[in-house]
C-alpha cells in the first residue's frame, strides 16, 4: 500500500493527465459561452421580430 500513495510528480502521465483535464474545461466553458450566445441572440431576435409581422 505504502507504493500507491507517491508523490503525483512521480507517476508518469500525471502532467499529462492534468494538461487533459484543464483543455477539456476550457472546451467545456467555451462550448457553454457559445451556447448561452446562441440562444441569447435567438432570443433577441425572437422578441425583436415578433412586432413586425403583425
Amino acid at each position: 500500500m505504502a507504493g500507491l500513495t507517491a508523490a503525483p510528480e512521480v507517476l508518469p502521465g500525471i502532467p499529462f493527465a492534468r494538461g487533459l483535464q484543464e483543455v477539456a474545461g476550457a472546451g467545456f466553458l467555451l462550448y457553454v459561452s457559445t451556447a448561452i450566445a446562441l440562444l441569447s441572440i435567438k432570443l433577441w431576435f425572437r422578441l425583436h421580430g415578433a412586432g413586425d409581422r403583425t
